[in-house]
């Protein structure tokens, strides 16, 4: 809408039904920042070209599911808190309904046995998939050979039972201190100048109610239903740590809630992830799933709440700040190592999912097929979920 050639900037109202759109035909993880692009900045014109692109970049810097925070730094930007609530929470609405719906159908029908036996083989499209996104983050661990050494010495870690809280924040510290050593351009530890910081006081006032209102909710919740509580405590944390989007969720969640918790069996956890990854919007839409399982539709919108919330926060507290966390020299090589270990966690995970899921040959003709699929033709997710249902029919 313009005004005198001047655009206005959209309602809250705007935002939504646009972004209830975007999220309800948006697909494949970071492949949903194009669509959202052409949407914001050539349709609609709400944002230039490099704001945009301040906004892809900032949300890469940050933990959490990129295309979510995307929405929320393209509303915060039009309208404030109030924007970015609106453009994120309809973004991940059309995800919300349709794993809510596709998880009450799995788990009331998921016994039947030509259901078990498609669960089977679309298990390890799974692993093919978890097999593509390291193919799309082996570039991580290429740049310099500490890298990849801390790749492999967080799967030996992982392996024996480090925590893997201590093993990101150790990975991150590691590759700034080892990197200022080893490297031939140390990140520095001087804060950026490209912006001053309005007012950090206040940013800090915000983050600690922000804190003190979520712990107030946890600790609400595990009053009246202790796994609840302990459910979303854990999604508020992997919302915090988890740097590079929807993907690397997945490994944490895994380690969560089917290796030391055991409230899902890997079976229905890599279910979970198949529903995720071929709805729209958000892959890690899964928390959707994990909640109702364990707690009903109350378990589900808890969930999904938890594990989105805090990267929204997030991009919301460091808008204002951006240029100064982009300058930030010292942050890149900490996350630079924590993705570092993520990649090794994600190692681990492929190694734990193929133990586990690839017994016979049949697996193997699966996996193998979808990982070629998906890696060398780029061939649609959905062509190869149809396809390697189509064959387990066929060969179990």
């Amino acid at each position: 809408m313009k005004e005198d050639g001047i655009i206005k900037p959209p309602s809250s109202w705007e935002l939504s039904k646009t972004f209830l759109h975007l999220g309800a035909t948006a697909y494949g993880g970071l492949a949903m920042v194009e669509p959202i692009r052409r949407r914001i900045v050539q349709e609609k014109g709400w944002l230039n070209q490099k704001e945009f692109l301040d906004g892809v970049a900032l949300c890469q810097l940050v933990p959490g599911a990129t295309v979510v925070q995307l929405a929320a730094y393209i509303g915060f930007h039009l309208r404030k808190t109030k924007g970015a609530l609106a453009a994120a929470g309809a973004f991940i609405f059309p995800a919300f309904i349709l794993m809510l719906g596709l998880s009450w159908l799995y788990f009331r029908y998921g016994e039947l046995a030509w259901v078990k036996i498609v669960s089977k083989g679309l298990g390890v499209v799974v692993i093919a998939l978890l097999v593509q996104t390291l193919w799309r983050f082996h570039e991580i661990v290429r740049r310099h050979w500490l890298d990849a050494a801390l790749a492999l010495l967080t799967v030996g870690a992982l392996w024996g039972g480090a925590n893997y809280l201590v093993v990101f924040l150790g990975a991150g510290l590691l590759r700034l201190v080892l990197g200022r050593i080893l490297l031939a351009s140390p990140g520095s530890f001087e804060a950026g100048t490209a912006g001053s910081v309005p007012n950090p006081g206040m940013m800090a006032a915000q983050v600690a109610g922000s804190l003190s209102i979520l712990a107030l909710a946890v600790w609400g919740l595990w009053s009246v239903n202790k796994q609840l509580g302990l459910m979303s405590l854990i999604f508020l944390k992997i919302g915090v740590i988890a740097f590079g989007g929807g993907y690397v969720m997945i490994p944490i969640l895994q380690w969560d809630m089917v290796d030391h918790l055991g409230w899902l069996t890997l079976r229905q956890f890599l279910d979970g992830i198949l529903l995720g990854f071929v709805t729209p919007g958000p892959i890690i839409i899964t928390a959707t799933f994990i909640g109702y399982y364990l707690q009903g539709v109350v378990g589900a919108v808890i969930g999904t709440a938890a594990i989105f919330l805090p990267p929204i926060l997030i991009v919301i507290f460091l808008s204002p700040y951006y240029y100064w966390v982009k300058e930030t020299q010292w942050m890149r090589p900490v996350i630079q190592g924590v993705l570092c270990a993520l990649v090794g966690m994600l190692i681990l995970v492929v190694i734990q999912m193929g133990r586990a899921s690839l017994v016979d040959w049949q697996s193997w003709v699966i996996m193998v097929g979808a990982a070629v699929a998906l890696i060398a033709f780029r061939i649609n997710l959905l062509m190869v979920v149809i396809a390697a249902a189509c064959l387990s029919l066929l060969l179990f």
